[in-house]
């Protein structure tokens, strides 16, 4: 017996870039946008990731950074060097 898989893709592509013009966390979207799977690129300057209270993780210039099911408003960057006024690039898939 044969098993059919249906598979379903839905979503539009998410694209945009954001760049720092101070040293206070900011989040990417301030409306929820839910993404299925997302990949943040580090462009210019080292930036650290996290939510409004705790934006601890290292992403250096260059690096990239996945995740899978995210709502974006909830994630923060912020410069890891005070000055630096990083770029950061998001590509993702919308729910």
């Amino acid at each position: 017996m044969a098993v059919k898989v249906k598979v379903l893709f839905s979503g539009d592509v998410y694209s945009n870039q954001l760049t720092m013009t101070d040293d206070n966390s900011a989040r990417f979207e301030t409306e929820d946008v839910m993404l299925l799977d997302v990949v943040v690129i580090v462009e210019t300057y080292a930036m650290l990731l996290g939510k409004h209270d705790a934006v601890v993780y290292p992403v250096g210039k260059g690096a990239t950074v996945g995740f899978t099911m995210v709502n974006l408003s909830t994630l923060y960057f912020k410069n890891a060097v005070a000055g630096s006024n990083g770029k950061i690039s998001i590509l993702g898939v919308k729910k």
